[in-house]
């Protein structure tokens, strides 16, 4: 079955199951949909073909719950299902598997949901899109400004001090390309609970040993979850090696990303 076949086959299923989307990880082609397309791109499938049914199937669906973390993030599905086309199957996956791997409502005491979301999808396009041809890592500390104060510094003069609060909202697409500039700086973004960049350039003073994370992950990772651990914060790293998206809380990493997998409409 060729794939513009495979999708419109899907298609018509999501139409009669009442599906939110079509999610294709094939290349992009024209069909008659009702609902929306979505395509995975940069996700090499060849492998498929060398594996039984069985194996085929648990891939697909290791796939689909990856790409069901953005569809989530992205387009904020936070339940119903989703009809997923692969080169050698067709699965209709539950979109509360995604809700329960990343829970935004998890994090409501501490960061509201609209500024969780600006902020993951923020580090997803950085680990994708890097800055000037290269990969770069970075992190974002949400809480409250003046206690994080306490646990920090500058390490360079605050770009962010004294502009409008319009400037500074991460929830506005058009204020992100200053963040992506900032990323290159050495030190983390403070944010405040309402998703206003209160500084960038700063370095936590925090001591790493109050966590215990896995072997690997450098210093600002340690540092955004240590800092977690010692205030009401939640903590969101790139990792400019692999492109991993990590989200810590109580001193804890709650939430792994994948960046590799990317999803257009």
């Amino acid at each position: 079955m060729n794939e513009q076949l495979l999708v419109q086959t899907g298609a018509d299923l999501a139409e009669e199951i009442g599906a939110r989307a079509v999610v294709a990880f094939t290349r992009p082609c024209t069909c008659q949909a009702k609902v929306p397309l979505i395509w995975v791109q940069d996700l090499q499938l060849d492998i498929l073909k060398d594996l039984s049914m069985c194996e085929i199937l648990s891939v697909c669906e290791h796939h689909m719950l990856d790409a069901a973390v953005q569809v989530y993030l992205k387009d904020r599905f936070e339940d119903g299902t989703v009809v997923a086309v692969f080169p050698y199957a067709i699965l209709v996956f539950d979109l509360e598997k995604a809700k329960n791997f990343v829970n935004i409502k998890e994090y409501e005491d501490i960061v509201p949901r609209d500024v969780m979301y600006a902020v993951l999808n923020l580090a997803l396009e950085i680990a994708v899109e890097g800055r000037e041809g290269r990969a770069i890592g970075t992190a974002f500390v949400i809480g409250d400004p003046t206690k994080i104060a306490r646990h920090s510094h500058q390490a360079i003069l605050n770009p962010y001090a004294g502009h409008d609060p319009a400037y500074r909202d991460v929830t506005n697409r058009e204020n992100w390309e200053s963040v992506k500039e900032f990323a290159q700086i050495d030190g983390v973004f403070v944010l405040d609970t309402e998703g206003t960049l209160q500084s960038a350039g700063t370095y936590l003073d925090v001591n790493a040993k109050v966590v215990d994370l896995p072997p690997g992950l450098g210093g600002r990772h340690l540092a955004t979850a240590a800092i977690t651990a010692v205030m009401p914060a939640v903590g969101v790293t790139v990792s400019e090696s692999g492109g991993l998206v990590r989200v810590f809380r109580d001193g804890v990493c709650t939430i792994t990303i994948r960046s590799d997998i990317r999803i257009t409409s």
